[in-house]
């Protein structure tokens, strides 16, 4: 093979890669209905996974805080 025509068919593989991941992309947006802004805040969230399992934990942490200083104060009479 001459090295001329290599070039161009790695040049037509990365535009057809390119293009095929820029349509899959399109495709992804469109099924999920994210709009500009909203499709990079989801790459915040993926950074964070656990996020709202962490704050369910933190707020029940502090309710059996609560619940433990309620238990330790005497009886009200």
């Amino acid at each position: 093979m001459h090295p001329e025509k290599v070039w161009i068919v790695l040049v037509i593989l990365a535009v057809v890669l390119i293009g095929a991941n820029l349509l899959m992309l399109g495709a992804a947006r469109s099924m999920r209905g994210l709009r500009g802004s909203d499709f990079f805040k989801s790459f915040g969230n993926a950074t964070k996974p656990w996020k709202k399992e962490d704050e369910g934990l933190r707020e029940l942490s502090e309710r059996v805080r609560a619940l433990k200083s309620n238990q330790d104060e005497p009886p009200k009479s």
